[in-house]
């Protein structure tokens, strides 16, 4: 089975291109116009979010370079012990809602201290695959999309980020 989803996952991009550039040509559509006018949107969707990125990637520095991330730390943990979450994954905790990057070097960090199969590691692992980077989304979306009143957004984003986090640990722990 694994042979066959390797062999079906090595073609299918290309079998999908060729199926919409066959479509292309079937239609007479001008292709190469409508990639070309495909990737003019797609750069200046890039110069747009920019800003944004680099506000938040700043943002991150500015917090882990003044201590910041340690006082939370160390405010956080008791918090997330009571519920049964590992200390060890408070950082990962605090940092994934802002930074996709910034939360898979800590995840890194986790895994190669305690391990992929120790129970930090299997909880770290599932937080980063299934929670949200909920302020990078937020940042970058509502950004470019120029909305201003997110009304329930951010805290529906973040009861669901916590409700990531909770089940993180009760699947890692009872399966």
């Amino acid at each position: 089975m694994a042979q066959i989803l390797n062999t079906i996952s090595l073609f299918f991009i290309p079998a999908v291109l060729s199926i919409v550039i066959g479509y292309g040509l079937y239609r007479r559509a001008p292709i190469y116009d409508y990639f070309i006018e495909g990737v003019k949107e797609g750069l200046q969707s890039a110069v747009e979010i920019l800003p944004f990125i680099i506000a938040i990637f700043v943002g991150i520095a500015a917090v882990v370079s003044s201590g910041a991330m340690e006082f939370l730390q160390d405010l956080a943990a008791p918090l997330f012990q009571a519920f049964g979450v590992p200390k060890e994954l408070t950082s990962l905790i605090i940092l994934r809602p802002v930074s996709g990057s910034g939360s898979m070097g800590v995840l890194e960090h986790v895994l190669s201290t305690y391990g992929p199969d120790s129970f930090v590691g299997r909880c770290a692992s599932v937080m980063t695959g299934s929670c949200e980077t909920v302020f990078y989304v937020f940042a970058v979306y509502f950004g470019v999309t120029s909305v201003k009143r997110m009304r329930h957004c951010l805290p529906v984003g973040l009861v669901g980020y916590l409700a990531g986090i909770l089940a993180s640990v009760f699947i890692c722990r009872y399966i």
